[in-house]
């Protein structure tokens, strides 16, 4: 078969008990779709063809994510199809046989999808009641589930046609869905509801958790006995790591009475959803703005900064002040240093005439102090202010001219040493006196380039620090903020939840610290709530049916009461 109506057959990528599946082209859209085939040997019986085409009436009537969409339904040459999605994925059993059991989360993240694709279709009417893992894709990098195959779907009864209701109803007790995933309900021929549903989950869970299947019998009367009365090997046997609150949503929902799982898919999806960011550590991380996250980091670090900044601003002040003190201190130093030496020169030659004066030897002694690289320019004049000696020799007989250039800015005088700054230096003006008699004058102007290159390097690296410090204070703060802020999002969700009256969860987690046993204790009070609770209902229901039994029959409650004077 190469045709069916409009659909171009390809290849075959499936086989159920009652339809083969093919890949296939819609040429009309020309896209890629998967469609169902009856198998000849089933054809002829019409109340298999209706069943089987049942599955479009109810499917065809959902739209959801995690659900696969029905394109069309349909008879063509005596062959009943079902045109749908197609989805490049690989069912859930070959995944778990393939790759053994998945991690929490991950089990927590597939499962969450189901249950949410359950509780749409329940909210529509429509019970699957074949969850199994062969009825379960996964596609999307094995991120995303898609849930398939409503083949014997039940539709409660909502749609209006009295037909429709008619060909989607099974008969009372007949007993559908694949044995060793059914419900108790399903395995004792019992009315099955959404919360059917919820158990079959439950094992597919407790399969993707652990890798094992929950019930082991290789008949289906074992599997039935099973199912029914027995409950499976506990997860913690086979996965000693697995997340308690993870455990206890699987074991409620394999809890053979429906009233004692779940009330609806939409709360398990919601715990599955819980599960899945305790694992990943994503509680309640979406619902908070960056400034909220990182307010108190912030604060700290800010505060830290303008702590450390103010501290750093004095010391580099004073740093400043007394490298400038140092530099004071050496120029003076050398500027007496010249004068002292230089005052005999001048002295001599002043008491001679001018035709007998030699100044070259004061030249040279200028010359060679001149060749300190701190000292950038040395003048020496005389008492005429004539200069006899400097360091640039086009100077030597030209007038020097006291006083400072008009961008100078004085200092305090240093051992008689009139201090100007400059330009990029700090110029000394020194006496030159022999026999305290003034003969000169030394000008020497030492470069400060260093000292400033100093004092910027000794800011930056101050600077540096003071932002290396609020770096590693704020990230420390930030991480320890983020250690204890989201198990106290988790515990106030928990406290939520109670408040809520929800009792069907548990905190999971792998703690030993003090908040591991808060959490552990949490856990207590919830169990402890629950029996509770569960106590008050029954006891409710036996005063209920107690007064209902008085009025059915008076003399009942008379025999059942004391005789008056009875011990």
């Amino acid at each position: 078969m190469t045709w069916v109506g409009r659909y171009r057959i390809d290849e075959l990528i499936g086989e159920g008990a009652m339809a083969h599946v093919h890949r296939a082209h819609d040429p009309s859209i020309d896209r890629p779709i998967a469609i169902k085939l009856l198998k000849p040997e089933f054809r002829a019986d019409s109340e298999i063809t209706r069943r089987f085409l049942s599955e479009s009436r109810a499917a065809g009537m959902l739209s959801h994510a995690n659900i696969v969409t029905i394109y069309d339904v349909g008879e063509a040459d005596g062959t009943p199809y079902i045109a749908m999605e197609y989805i490049d994925g690989c069912p859930l059993d070959e995944m778990l046989a393939a790759q053994g059991r998945m991690t929490a989360d991950k089990a927590a993240l597939l499962g969450a999808q189901i249950a949410s694709a359950l509780a749409y279709a329940h909210a529509q009417g429509v019970v699957h009641r074949d969850i199994k893992p062969s009825n379960i894709l996964i596609c999307g990098n094995g991120r995303t589930a898609k849930l398939l195959d409503f083949g014997i779907a039940r539709i409660d009864g909502r749609d209006t046609s009295s037909a429709q209701r008619q060909a989607a109803r099974t008969q009372a007790g007949a007993v559908l869905g694949t044995p060793r995933y059914m419900s108790p309900e399903q395995a004792l021929g019992m009315p099955v509801d959404a919360r059917s549903d919820l158990f079959s989950l439950g094992v597919v869970l407790y399969e993707m958790v652990t890798g094992k299947v929950a019930f082991t019998g290789a008949g289906l009367a074992t599997l039935a006995i099973q199912i029914a009365q027995e409950q499976p090997l506990e997860i913690a046997r086979h996965v000693p790591d697995c997340p308690k609150g993870l455990r206890f949503l699987i074991t409620k929902l394999l809890a053979k009475k429906p009233d004692q799982r779940f009330a609806d898919a939409g709360e398990v999806a919601d715990a599955l959803r819980r599960e899945y960011d305790a694992a990943t550590g994503e509680m309640d991380q979406r619902q908070e703005g960056w400034i909220q996250r990182y307010r108190m980091p912030l604060l700290l670090a800010a505060s830290v900064l303008l702590a450390l900044g103010s501290g750093i601003n004095f010391v580099v002040q004073r740093e400043k002040a007394v490298m400038q003190d140092m530099a004071l201190a050496s120029g003076s130093s050398i500027a007496s240093f010249v004068a002292r030496n230089a005052a005999l020169h001048v002295a001599e030659n002043a008491g001679r005439p001018a035709t007998e004066q030699d100044w070259a030897p004061l030249q040279a002694f200028a010359v060679a102090a001149a060749s300190d690289p701190s000292l950038r320019k040395l003048v020496i004049a005389d008492e005429h202010d004539v200069i006899r000696a400097a360091s640039n020799p086009r100077l030597l007989g030209t007038r020097y001219r006291p006083g400072a250039a008009v961008d100078e800015t004085p200092l305090p005088r240093t051992a008689g040493s009139a201090v100007t700054l400059t330009d990029g230096g700090m110029r000394f003006v020194q006496p030159v006196r022999y026999a305290g008699v003034p003969f000169g004058k030394v000008d020497v102007v030492m470069e400060r380039g260093q000292l400033d290159r100093a004092q910027r390097i000794a800011s930056l690296l101050f600077a540096g620090f003071a932002i290396f410090v609020t770096l590693v204070i704020g990230l420390c703060t930030a991480a320890s903020v983020r250690i204890w802020s989201r198990p106290l999002r988790r515990l106030k969700r928990a406290m939520e939840d109670v408040t809520a009256g929800n009792l069907s969860f548990r905190i999971s987690h792998r703690r030993k610290d003090e908040i591991g046993d808060l959490f552990d204790t949490m856990n207590r009070m919830v169990a402890s709530m629950a029996d509770r609770q569960e106590y008050v209902a029954t006891a409710l229901a036996d005063a209920e049916r107690a007064m209902l039994m008085t009025r059915i029959d008076p003399a009942a409650s008379t025999d059942a009461a004391p005789r008056k004077g009875a011990a």
